[in-house]
């Protein structure tokens, strides 16, 4: 297996692109561009975003995943096999290519490059820019051609769409959400410190205000003395005996008062 140089490429690529142009090869590899199709993973519609006139641009934001497709259809000839990547100048930035790294021979259609963005910054590319690189290896007898369910094909699909439908737990968004968890977890703390000062501080005001507490404190002890103090008293001078001899003394008092009468 050998790898086709510039002229062989120059030769056979007017039959395998259908927009060839021979300034698009770059030395062993044909640069291919951004067609007019675009998936990412954070669209709120859900929805694949169709590129044109108004809107030509793709962003591809930290964390996230994009199918893209190229502009170019593509003919692989059945004794030839094909590999794709993309251009270092998005490499650099932090764009994997997380789809398959080659086209079986017979294929037949625009290539969907599956990409993700491990980069610290948003990524944003043009419609018609060559972002992808394609080559061409000679096997070294034919292969049967290629019958896939991508054979034929012009467009993001749906199926293409649901394999990345979902949530993502890709390191941005988990870093995202830790975030918010601290952010909640600060302002639970926060509300919970100014619970603890109020309490503290009704604490402190009930128990520590002399005026009222120590005033308080004493009346009570007071009050008890005086309610000891009287019972010490009834006990020690037995009342009741009291009574009974001042009542005895009366009734004597009015005995020598009726016999002199």
């Amino acid at each position: 297996m050998a790898y086709l140089g510039t002229r062989e490429l120059e030769t056979i690529l007017p039959n395998c692109i259908d927009k060839f142009d021979s300034k698009r090869i770059n030395n062993v590899a044909y640069e291919l561009s951004l067609g007019g199709e675009a998936y990412l993973t954070d669209s709120k519609k859900g929805k694949k975003e169709v590129l044109d006139e108004k809107n030509t641009q793709v962003v591809i934001k930290p964390g996230q995943f994009a199918l893209l497709i190229t502009d170019e259809f593509v003919t692989i000839p059945d004794n030839i096999i094909a590999f794709i990547s993309i251009k270092f100048s998005q490499k650099i930035k932090g764009l994997i290519n997380v789809s398959g790294f080659h086209v079986d021979p017979g294929f037949k259609g625009k290539i969907i490059f599956s990409v993700y963005n491990a980069g610290p910054a948003t990524i944003i590319l043009d419609k018609g820019s060559p972002y992808f690189m394609i080559w061409f290896s000679n096997l070294t007898s034919s292969s049967d051609p290629y019958n896939g369910k991508h054979k034929g094909q012009m467009e993001i699909s749906a199926d293409n769409i649901s394999a990345l439908s979902g949530k993502l737990a890709s390191p941005n968004v988990l870093l995202e959400r830790i975030k918010t968890n601290e952010s909640h977890l600060k302002n639970v703390f926060w509300a919970l410190g100014i619970l603890m000062t109020l309490g503290i501080a009704m604490f402190l005001k009930l128990f520590t205000d002399s005026s009222k507490f120590n005033d308080g404190y004493y009346a009570g002890l007071k009050e008890k003395r005086i309610e000891k103090s009287v019972d010490s008293i009834i006990k020690k001078s037995n009342i009741d005996s009291i009574v009974t001899e001042r009542v005895n003394t009366i009734l004597k008092e009015n005995t020598k008062q009726n016999d002199t009468k």
